[in-house]
């Protein structure tokens, strides 16, 4: 055992750790609301986020327990760089996950996890040296805390007050708090059920339910339904029947990331604005998703975004590419980011070959990725074989953040030279908003460029009477209008609509306010090319040029869908905590009191089993359904 002058430093250091932990953590914990909401509310929060912060030091405890049971008694200098290795990666992740919910209102969760462990994740967030930089100095940074701790607990530790420090007590009253709160949580789910929305901000908070105890005690278990999505994937329901036009129509497929509805017009996208004038434009189009996976997905496959998984995990391509691909389509696809992440390349594309996914080779800036393979598109439609249709698509990176744009694109001043991750903080985002969306204005602006490229060429080319062209984005982006920037966070309107634009030779000129979805263009565009099959076989959309409306829609993040109608947002979990909160808003996204939030789901109870049923549809089992209450 280590010598007992060693061990009262640790326990020392453990007790400033923890304090400088729960610090940390509390960034992401209103003690205010909690406290406006009553005693209980406040008292339940305090004590979880004391206990939490016990927990989350238990790892790096253990691993010094170890050096101390079996190191050298006499040298502590391996039990002290465990000590300070252990934390200081501790306190770093948790820093980090407190960083990422101030931000975008998440912890960290399967979705950070496969952006880190993806090929293409990092660079997906559009980082810079200065970040990258200031992530290095903030990593070393909480090591040489750790250590200037560990120094400070020595000195402490000849103190005759370290003597009086014990912790002989803390396991068994650490795990009578443990029960007693987790029992309380689970108490309140079948009462009052006020403390979900509190303990959702305390990290990694365990959720508990104890149902068959409570239900013995005579309490009503009831509680709000969650969704289960699983079974094999029947995708298309029937085979594709198809009846090849005459003269088949080239595709050219435009998407850009972050780009939201109210960017086209006629000074942001100038080029677009003119080309929207001889296609249909909608101006209520929703995405699939909050973020690029879903949004993408969706658009492609007709499908809400939580069919993502099951296709992956089936390596499962778009039907759409299975058309093309039987008519002998020409084909040439480009990314300014990766085929890789997310996962298009065994997804969407996963029947493509390999050769025909282009991605930049060279490290660059998006707006300069974004012209380039704009010039290598035209290539490929310059050099094809005129005797066969092609088909072509692009992501265009611009108006990711940092948001990438050269000097003639500016439009918008004063604008944020940079963007550095490592230092942002949501103050920051408030105070420097309008020049940090002063960037994305520039950004778009040098996408309608690229767009203006594609268009002119069209024109020159004799394309526009035989090439169908779509025009849209994977998702929205929200500069603080709802408390949060840019996407994959909530799903208010900014970051989940998108432009619309669907050109087909010889069309009428159209404009609609009516509400669409990217789940409508492939039922859209799978008639034009001969598919006669009912939509309903590989889409949960409507075919916007025959006149068909819709009047509710899906949109999807990593474990969460939410029905959108006219007059309600509604969102569950999938496959997610027993315990997470169905969350409604009204339509346009202002709060529902208790009152309204209940009687619009009695009202809306018919829409939530369609919403079970559209997410089963494609599924052989039908497993997708309700808990029982």
């Amino acid at each position: 055992m280590l010598n007992i002058k060693y061990k009262k430093p640790l326990t020392v250091f453990f007790t400033l750790t923890y304090l400088s932990i729960l610090w940390i953590v509390s960034d992401s914990i209103s003690f205010s609301s909690a406290l406006e909401q009553g005693w209980l509310t406040f008292g339940f929060l305090v004590c979880a986020f004391l206990l939490y912060g016990l927990f989350y030091l238990t790892p790096s405890i253990a691993i010094t327990a170890l050096f101390v049971r079996f190191g050298n008694p006499y040298n502590a200098r391996p039990t002290y760089i465990s000590a300070v290795l252990s934390t200081g990666i501790t306190s770093l992740l948790l820093y980090a996950n407190a960083k990422i919910f101030s931000l975008y209102g998440m912890f960290f969760n399967g979705f950070i996890l496969n952006l880190v462990m993806t090929p293409g994740g990092i660079e997906s967030l559009g980082g810079s040296t200065a970040s990258d930089i200031g992530y290095a100095i903030i990593a070393v940074g909480f090591l040489l805390l750790q250590a200037f701790l560990l120094w400070i607990a020595h000195r402490v530790g000849q103190l005759k007050i370290a003597s009086k420090l014990s912790f002989k007590r803390l396991p068994v009253i650490s795990v009578i708090a443990t029960v007693l709160i987790h029992m309380g949580f689970a108490l309140d789910n079948y009462t009052t059920n006020q403390l979900n929305m509190v303990a959702e901000t305390v990290p990694f908070y365990q959720t508990v339910s104890a149902r068959s105890f409570f239900k013995a005690l005579g309490f009503n278990t009831h509680r709000d339904t969650k969704l289960k999505v699983a079974g094999k994937l029947i995708y298309p329901l029937n085979a594709l029947q198809i009846t090849p036009p005459a003269k088949p129509y080239n595709i050219i497929w435009l998407t850009s990331e972050s780009l939201r509805a109210d960017m086209l017009d006629d000074k942001i996208m100038p080029n677009s604005w003119d080309f929207s004038k001889n296609a249909a434009r909608f101006t209520r189009n929703y995405s699939t998703g909050n973020g690029t996976r879903m949004g993408v997905f969706g658009m492609f496959m007709g499908l809400p975004g939580n069919y993502w998984f099951s296709f992956l995990e089936t390596r499962r391509g778009a039907v759409l590419i299975d058309v093309l691909q039987k008519q002998n389509y020409q084909m040439s696809m480009y990314t300014s980011a990766k085929f890789s992440y997310p996962e298009f390349d065994k997804t969407i594309f996963a029947q493509v070959p390999a050769e025909l996914l282009h991605e930049t080779d060279t490290p660059q800036s998006g707006w300069e990725s974004d012209r380039d393979n704009v010039t290598k598109l035209l290539e490929f439609i310059d050099k094809r074989d005129q005797s066969k249709p092609f088909f072509t698509f692009m992501f265009f990176e611009s108006p990711h953040a940092r948001y990438y744009f050269p000097p003639e694109s500016v439009i918008a001043k004063p604008y944020r030279d940079d963007l550095n991750y490592a230092t942002l903080s949501k103050e920051q985002l408030r105070a420097d908003i309008v020049p940090i969306k002063n960037r994305y204005l520039n950004s778009v602006h040098h996408l309608d460029m690229q767009f203006g490229r594609i268009f002119e060429y069209m024109k020159t080319h004799q394309l526009l009477d035989n090439t169908i062209v779509i025009l849209i984005g994977d998702h929205g982006e929200e500069f603080m209008e709802h408390g949060f920037w840019g996407h994959n966070s909530t799903f208010v309107d900014q970051q989940v609509m998108t432009p619309l634009v669907i050109y087909t030779p010889q069309m009428k000129p159209l404009v609609s306010n009516q509400m669409t979805s990217h789940m409508d263009i492939i039922p859209t565009i799978m008639p034009l090319l001969g598919v006669t099959n009912p939509s309903s076989d590989y889409a949960i959309g409507y075919n916007l040029l025959a006149g068909e409306k819709r009047s509710y829609t899906y949109i999807s993040d990593w474990d969460k869908v939410t029905y959108v109608d006219d007059e309600v947002k509604i969102m569950q979990p999938v496959n997610g905590k027993s315990f997470a909160l169905v969350k409604a808003s009204k339509g346009d996204d202002s709060t529902l009191n208790p009152e309204e939030r209940k009687a619009i789901l009695a009202i809306k109870q018919p829409a939530m089993l369609q919403l079970v049923q559209d997410l089963s549809k494609f599924f052989k089992k039908k497993e997708t359904k309700p808990a029982n209450p």
